[in-house]
């Protein structure tokens, strides 16, 4: 699969194959970000990557500035990381044969998971990915029955993964829906702090405060106490599920 992030980003993703799919001869492990003229082969056949390059800065009206500036609105969202605990060490211990379709059928597992529940991947990480659902009247079921389907993949042999869910006021820009556009502010560095908490307290779910505030009747949670968060003045309460 060929995932599109923003209008210029584009990452190879191998989603299982039992052949694998080579990037620049090398065979794909892990989602890989693609340039111009790149080569990807899969079976017998070869394929360049091609797109157009990005328009020169210099080669901007004032017009266009104006109008990408009116693209980026404030939205409240649900935001979702995903992380394979100790992914470096995980792939090392797998043959080489075998880790691009672990981690290519985990990915697309969770891909499934998070699109048959309404939300959508916007940006992939490498060793995982980043989700959101724009809120919305039924947004927090949609969540709350992700997160289940997600804790059912966790107790699967492998991967190991964290799931970390937050909730808040994001700044997205590029078009008048979500899409694959970038979300940006507070909010968004905020639940990838919580990430790496929960990687330090070796828990592998946890719901900021505000997520679980708006969760808590429609799945089980515990609270699992106060917490500093790098880049943060004040202490976070947060929950497990």
């Amino acid at each position: 699969m060929v995932h599109a992030q923003g209008e210029d980003e584009f990452w190879l993703i191998d989603l299982g194959s039992a052949n694998g799919t080579y990037l620049n001869d090398r065979r794909v492990g892990h989602p890989c970000a693609l340039t111009d003229t790149d080569q990807i082969r899969v079976g017998k056949h070869c394929f360049t990557f091609h797109h157009p390059k990005a328009v020169p800065s210099g080669d901007l009206d004032m017009a266009s500035t104006q109008k990408t500036a009116l693209q980026v609105e404030a939205v409240k969202c649900w935001l979702l990381v995903a992380d394979i605990q100790g992914s470096t060490e995980f792939i090392r211990r797998l043959p080489a044969e075998k880790a691009p379709g672990v981690v290519g059928r985990w990915l697309a597992q969770c891909k499934q998971i998070i699109d048959n529940h309404g939300g959508a991947i916007n940006k992939l990480l490498g060793d995982g990915f980043f989700a959101y659902w724009s809120d919305s009247k039924n947004a927090a079921k949609a969540v709350a029955g992700a997160l289940a389907a997600l804790k059912l993949e966790q107790n699967r042999e492998q991967p190991r993964f964290r799931v970390v869910v937050h909730y808040g006021e994001v700044f997205a820009g590029g078009g008048a829906s979500l899409g694959e556009e970038s979300l940006m502010g507070n909010e968004v560095n905020l639940v990838f702090r919580l990430e790496k908490l929960a990687s330090s307290l070796g828990a592998p779910r946890l719901l900021s405060e505000a997520a679980h505030d708006r969760i808590k009747t429609l799945l089980p949670t515990a609270k699992a106490g106060c917490h500093s968060v790098a880049g943060f003045d004040t202490e976070f309460s947060i929950f497990g599920f």
